[in-house]
């Protein structure tokens, strides 16, 4: 028997050996500036959805979340414009899947971003897969709901800013930012469209490769229902680390950066 390919599915799959330690360590893929642009362009028609959204009529209550968005655009635009003479940029590359499956990474990176600032954790333990320190996180953000709602339960508070705070009274966690959930949700949405429209199929390839890319399918719709259902980060965290992440570098031959 070859051992190889053993030895490479092994390879893979060793830094998610130690989810039951609580430490997963990130991907890193190496990307280019055709999937850097492509996943530039990605965001501001995400952003460009949230804006749209929270200015129409059946939405009129999210009008305060739109100056987020207006800047989030902005800011989008803005390095479109800085890194357009550095990129070298070849339209063909936009349909080869290796290309668009980075893009997919890099929109699960903004998912894990934003659904960080959703419930206050800061985006490198998101990012870094730092279990140990969500949960340091999340059990001082229990013990200061429990301070604050013990008389208040189902209470909501609403700020300013767009950001709000609340708790079931049962301790589930605390929403401190809701353009930042509807941003996670929508980017969560568009990276199922990708894998729809470009990335699902199996014509003419491995029985390995494709069971690759039906989890990938699979861990994408669980993304989306736990950001739906407001799961805790250590949730939305374990899916993109532990599901998306390594199904695509599996069914498209993503390489990490050395």
């Amino acid at each position: 028997m070859n051992k190889k390919p053993l030895l490479i599915i092994l390879a893979i799959f060793s830094p998610f050996t130690s989810i039951n330690a609580m430490v997963i360590y990130a991907h890193n893929f190496d990307t280019d500036d055709n999937s850097t642009f492509l996943t530039l362009v990605n965001k501001l028609l995400i952003e460009n959805r949230l804006l749209n959204d929270s200015i129409s009529i059946n939405n009129y209550n999210n009008n305060s979340n739109s100056n987020e968005y207006i800047e989030n655009t902005e800011n989008i635009l803005e390095d479109i414009l800085i890194s357009e003479d550095s990129f070298i940029i070849d339209s063909k590359q936009f349909y080869n899947n290796t290309i668009i499956a980075l893009v997919v990474a890099n929109l699960a990176d903004e998912v894990l971003r934003n659904y960080g600032h959703t419930f206050g954790v800061p985006s490198n333990i998101m990012l870094s897969m730092n279990f140990s320190n969500i949960i340091n996180i999340n059990s001082q953000n229990k013990t200061n709901d429990s301070a604050k709602m013990s008389n208040h339960k189902n209470h909501t508070i609403q700020q300013g800013n767009g950001t709000f705070a609340t708790d079931d009274g049962n301790g589930n966690g605390t929403i401190v930012n809701n353009p930042s959930y509807l941003s996670a949700l929508e980017h969560s949405d568009r990276m199922i469209q990708l894998y729809n429209n470009e990335l699902n199929g199996t014509s003419g390839e491995s029985v390995y490769i494709n069971k690759a890319k039906s989890d990938l399918g699979n861990a994408l719709y669980e993304l989306e229902k736990a950001i739906e259902l407001k799961e805790s980060p250590y949730k939305i965290m374990e899916i993109v680390h532990g599901k998306v992440h390594p199904n695509l570098q599996i069914a498209f031959n993503l390489t990490l950066k050395r």
